[in-house]
Order: structure tokens, then C-alpha cells, then sequence
């Protein structure tokens, strides 16, 4: 009889210091509900009609969002997540070269190995803080840190209603399985504004037709028990710029393409030449009409880019509305980009929020989106894992 309660003495014991172990979050009854539109040039509100957006931002705080470099999708969205620059965490452009693994990422590389850092729900699960994800870049990928306990495969036929009526639900389900984190996505209206430039009416019509599933999900979110204790933000990537063939560059014209072993075009170009062959190829460029060349040590430091080996010896940077190519015989090309310098007033991106933790009616100044993961962890009331996020930013938006 003693043993057995020796036993079940050391037995309390030991779950008294796991208890200790893992922290409870001090808000433990609060929501948080965050949308990225991809894509979402921070004046859209201002050229379109936006009625949801227009309401947030009466109820709540607006912001730009300022992306980090290079301003383009899957690095600035994991940027969002871990509150690290893509410098930081390694993913370093929608597509690059690593040389220690020989091995080229993609944006449908599922290796692990090439996130680094903590994403905001691993953070929140380690924490004991239920997280999901409606395609959030990052979240596909079980990493060392973990997953969140909901997360879907992409899947771009999947209707916008369709993704507001699988977040509502989420919120429905019995407390002992419902996020306390929901993160989801929408690939608009970045998808037209490359196809039809920033400056169209088709671009205009899908920012309005966002803003009406934003809406919708609001008006489905009210009916929820729990709407007063959520808050919710809506966020952006980046912006959008307009290029022309005009302004445009084919690299081609001016290197030959087999003297780099890895190219990859677009905004920004990323070059990584044969041996020996990097200060020819630099001097060449320096000559080279509508773009800027660094060598990856050059990089100013506004940028915090360049200490990653990932990053290649040569960084193309196109001014605004220069597109970059580097083949033969190219096709005429027209559109729209992002990845430009990301004080660039075009690659602004929005932030707004709005619920029982954000002031009312205020319009901020631009922020970096490293932000957003300290801001996700303040109102979840979790430690935050290491982070280039600033406190004294985020504190104005609070009550």
C-alpha cells in the first residue's frame, strides 16, 4: 500500500512539473482570425469600391504593410508567420539554388529542411493553443516545430465561399477541438493584377470581389457564439506594380546563359555564375539599362538581405516597371509584378484590424510585416520564439 502511494506521489509530481513546463496562454478565451489577400496593393481601397474594408477600418486600426525584400509571395507570407526576414529563415525567394543540399527550392518543395524559424502556430501549439490554416505558405510542411492541428493541401479550385464557410465551422466546432488561431488565404487579387497590370478594371472588379467574401464571412461570423471574443485581421504579401516591353530587360541580350549554372528570372533576377565568372558578369551588368546589379555583400542594408548562402553572388533589381527575362527569343511580355524594392510605394501592402484588443478608428503609419507574428502572439498571450519583430511598433494598435 505504501508503494502505491509513493507511486502515485511521484506520479503528481510529475505532472506538476510538465503543468509548469508548458505554459497556459493568459488569453485562453480569446480568437484570433487573420486573412491574407495576395496581392493587395495598399491603395486599392482607395481606387475600387470596398465597403467591408472600408467598415474595418472605422471599427479598427489601418496600417500599410510594408513587405519584406524581395517583396514577392512565399518568402514575405513565411516572413508573416515567423516574424523573421527571409534572410533569416531561408526562404529567400520564390524559387533559388541552395548549394549545400545541390538542390533547387520551388514554390512546391515540400522538404522541411528549407524552413527555418518557428511559424506563429507551432508557436501556439507548443503553448497548448489550437491553430489551423487555410493554405497559409508554411503550414503544408510538417516541420521539427510541428504542424498546426488543421491545415489544408492548396488547391486553387476551391471557391473563396467555400474556404469563409470551412473558417466559420472551424470556429463551430466543440471547444475541446476548436482553433483558437485561424489563418487563411486567398490568391487574389494577386493572380488578375499579373495577368491585367494593378491599373485595370478587371483588377479593380476581383478587388471588389474580395471584399465581398470578406464580407460574407463577416456576416457568417456574427452568428457565431464566440464573436466578441475574436480578433480579426486582414493582411497582404505585397503590392503590385505595372511593367512594360518598353522598360523590360532580356539579360540574354547582354551574358551569355551558360556561364551561370542557376538563373532565376522575374523581379528580382537571381544569378549564381560559374567559377570565376561573377566580376565579369558584374561589370557587364553595371551597363545594363533600367536595373540595378549587387553583388550579395552590396545589398543595402535597408533590405536585410544578403547574409543567407542561399541568396547568389549577383542580385538583379529591376526599377519599377522593368521586368527581367534572360532567354532566347522571348515573347512580348506585359503585366504586372512585385518584388521591387520594398519601400516602394507599389509594393505596400494592407493591414487592417479590428475586434476587442485594437483601437478604433485609427490610421497608423507603414509597418514591416515581420510584425504580424509578435502581433498574433500578444493577442493569443504566448511567448513568442525569437523574432525580428519590434514591440514598441505593435503598440499603438492596442487599447
Amino acid at each position: 500500500m505504501k508503494r502505491l502511494n509513493v507511486i502515485s506521489l511521484i506520479g503528481c509530481v510529475l505532472c506538476l512539473l510538465l503543468a509548469s513546463c508548458t505554459p497556459s496562454p493568459k488569453n485562453s478565451d480569446r480568437y484570433v482570425v487573420v486573412l491574407s489577400m495576395d496581392g493587395f496593393r495598399s491603395d486599392y481601397p482607395t481606387r475600387a469600391h470596398t465597403p467591408t474594408l472600408d467598415s474595418l477600418a472605422k471599427v479598427g486600426v489601418k496600417a500599410a504593410f510594408r513587405p519584406c525584400y524581395p517583396s514577392v509571395t512565399f518568402p514575405n507570407h513565411y516572413s508573416m508567420a515567423t516574424g523573421l526576414h527571409p534572410d533569416h529563415h531561408g526562404i529567400v525567394n520564390n524559387s533559388f539554388y541552395d548549394a549545400e543540399r545541390d538542390s533547387v527550392y520551388t514554390m512546391k518543395c515540400s522538404d522541411p529542411r528549407f524552413f527555418g524559424g518557428e511559424p506563429i502556430w507551432n508557436t501556439a501549439e507548443r503553448q497548448g493553443v489550437r491553430a489551423a490554416s487555410f493554405y497559409w505558405v508554411g503550414s503544408e510542411i510538417a516541420l521539427p516545430s510541428g504542424q498546426p492541428s488543421i491545415w489544408k493541401k492548396f488547391d486553387s479550385s476551391v471557391p473563396f465561399k467555400n474556404r469563409a464557410d470551412s473558417v466559420i465551422a472551424w470556429l463551430q466546432l466543440p471547444e475541446e477541438k476548436r482553433p483558437h488561431l485561424v489563418m487563411w488565404y486567398l490568391e487574389e487579387p494577386d493572380h488578375t493584377g499579373h495577368l491585367c497590370t494593378p491599373d485595370s478594371s478587371a483588377t479593380f472588379a476581383m478587388v471588389e470581389k474580395v471584399d465581398s467574401v470578406l464580407g460574407y464571412f463577416f456576416q457568417k461570423a456574427r452568428s457565431l457564439d464566440i464573436f466578441d471574443k475574436i480578433d480579426f485581421l486582414v493582411v497582404s504579401d505585397h503590392g503590385m506594380a505595372t511593367y512594360t516591353p518598353e522598360e523590360s530587360v532580356n539579360l540574354a541580350d547582354y551574358l551569355p546563359r551558360d556561364s551561370f549554372h542557376h538563373v532565376f528570372e522575374g523581379v528580382p533576377t537571381l544569378l549564381y555564375p560559374n567559377p570565376g565568372y561573377a566580376e565579369k558578369a558584374y561589370e557587364i551588368l553595371k551597363k545594363v539599362p533600367n536595373v540595378t546589379v549587387w553583388k550579395k555583400d552590396e545589398i543595402p542594408a535597408k533590405h536585410v538581405y544578403g547574409s543567407n548562402p542561399r541568396v547568389p553572388e549577383l542580385v538583379v533589381a529591376p526599377n519599377i516597371g522593368t521586368y527581367v527575362v534572360f532567354r532566347q527569343n522571348p515573347d512580348a511580355y506585359s503585366g504586372g509584378a512585385h518584388g521591387y524594392d520594398n519601400f516602394a510605394p507599389e509594393m505596400e501592402a494592407i493591414f487592417y484590424a479590428a475586434g476587442p484588443s485594437f483601437k478604433q478608428g485609427e490610421v497608423l503609419p507603414a509597418m514591416p510585416n515581420v510584425n504580424l507574428y509578435l502581433i498574433i502572439s500578444h493577442l493569443l498571450g504566448i511567448q513568442p520564439a525569437p523574432n525580428d519583430g519590434d514591440s514598441t511598433v505593435i503598440a499603438p494598435l492596442f487599447r
